[in-house]
């Protein structure tokens, strides 16, 4: 559009000044013309006027000889002598004329100026942004945290089970403990010491066990650091009730440093791993 609007001006400029030329140079002959007509008719006189005495004498009176000359063949004199004025005149009309000139180009430029200014500026569309480079989250690999209670002498089977049930334990699948979250999710589970590691309800007047394993699955838990703490409170529970002692998944004695350390691994794996 730019582009357009100037080749347009480029071509109607120079057509315009000449215009406004050749109507200066035309009024400057017209004018001219009309000065010498209007000469003409106040200084020439017509065929047959003659001057009257008292003229005679006014030209007698001028004349350094005292005599007077008649003026009837010498009026074009006349004429010659008052070319004077209009030679001072053409001056101005030629003046005129190129102001006229100067008005017309200052006129041209700031035309070329207003149209540049209304035009619309164009306003480059903004580049798209990018969406944000997320980093592939990494799979997240099976962690299970264990708590071993192992006792000297073995747990009967319906002690295990009364404990278990006041501690909020259901058995279920797997034939197994699970403590369940309010909407129904496995927290931690316990199973039998001895393999296979389950239980039977029926027999559980038969059962006896050397101890229990308490395990939970932080790689699905929604809040692994909390899980671990219940799961924790409910090992210490069993070893308070039925007797025993907290032991790892190496069957090593559970202190507050290995306590310390299991939470640290938890926390590590949560940051590493979480969305």
């Amino acid at each position: 559009m730019e582009f357009d609007l100037r080749g347009w001006l480029l071509i109607l400029g120079p057509i315009f000044i000449s215009l406004v030329l050749i109507q200066g140079y035309w009024r400057m002959r017209w004018g001219r013309n009309e000065l010498k007509m209007k000469l003409d008719k106040s200084f020439l006189s017509l065929p047959g006027d003659a001057l009257g005495g008292d003229d005679l004498d006014l030209f007698k009176a001028e004349l350094p000889n005292g005599g007077a000359r008649i003026a009837g063949e010498q009026v074009p004199v006349l004429m010659e002598s008052v070319e004077v004025p209009s030679s001072n005149i053409e001056p101005v009309q030629e003046i005129s004329g190129k102001a006229e000139q100067e008005v017309a180009e200052q006129a041209i430029e700031q035309a070329i100026v207003d149209t540049r200014e209304t035009q619309p500026t164009r306003v480059e569309p903004l580049p798209e942004r990018a969406p944000p480079v997320r980093k592939p989250l990494l799979e997240k690999p099976e962690k299970f945290v264990v708590i071993n209670v192992l006792s000297e002498t073995s747990y009967g089977g319906q002690d295990l089970l009364e404990v278990l049930n006041e501690m909020g334990l259901d058995f279920g699948e797997m034939d197994i403990f699970h403590r369940l979250g309010e909407n129904g999710e496995v927290q931690f589970s316990l199973v039998n010491a001895v393999e296979p590691g389950t239980f039977d309800l029926g027999s559980m007047n038969e059962i006896q066990t050397p101890g229990v394993t308490l395990f939970m699955r932080a790689h699905e838990v929604q809040d692994p650091m909390r899980v671990y703490d219940d799961m924790l409170e409910a090992a210490q529970t069993l070893a308070l009730e039925l007797g025993g002692e907290l032991k790892d998944e190496s069957r090593s004695a559970i202190t507050s440093q290995t306590i310390s350390h299991c939470r640290q691994g938890i926390q590590d794996f949560q940051y590493k791993y979480s969305a």
